[in-house]
């Protein structure tokens, strides 16, 4: 299978916001919990509950990720307060469930389909983060993230990125030895 994914030199904001924000970008309240993985692009994936108490994916992708790193510190803290109240792993398992941090995520949905082991689809929700607000150990509301880029005209924007890999592929085909 060939890899169709630009270069990471290639990728603008612009590019990166409209391959991440494909449908309307909304403002959601989600209990995050301090269950954290990462994708095979990279990618944060944080655990999460929306009301009516759907658990979701929380996505911190792309130029975003860097802006994470305070979240992560602050859900790392509610994980070992978690751990530390607990008698054994099956109970810290349950408590870290149940430690919850409040955040107000501005971002996109999007579905997702995956096999459980019976062979059946089975559907998920992913929230996509642009910009979110918590509150840090101090109790200052931290807002961390980037609205998404928006295009002005499709047109102008698809004739800089034609332009752009035609002076790349001819730099490329210059620096060849014949």
């Amino acid at each position: 299978m060939t890899n169709r994914r630009r270069p990471p030199s290639e990728i603008t904001p612009l590019i990166e916001d409209t391959g991440l924000f494909k449908r309307e970008v909304r403002d959601v309240v989600v209990e995050l919990i301090p269950v954290m993985n990462r994708s095979s692009r990279g990618d944060l994936i944080v655990q999460g509950i929306v009301r009516p108490e759907a658990e979701i994916e929380v996505v911190f992708a792309g130029r975003r990720l860097n802006e994470a790193v305070a979240l992560v510190e602050r859900m790392k803290v509610l994980r070992a307060q978690a751990v530390r109240t607990a008698t054994n792993g099956h109970e810290a398992m349950a408590n870290i469930r149940r430690m919850r941090l409040p955040v107000q995520v501005r971002g996109a949905w999007r579905l997702r389909f995956e096999r459980d082991d019976s062979g059946w689809e089975v559907k998920s929700y992913q929230l996509l983060a642009a910009q979110w607000a918590f509150t840090d150990l101090d109790g200052y509301k931290r807002t961390c993230g980037w609205p998404p880029v928006e295009v002005e005209d499709r047109g102008l924007e698809r004739e800089r990125l034609a332009r752009a890999r035609l002076a790349n592929n001819r730099t490329s085909q210059s620096a060849r030895p014949d």
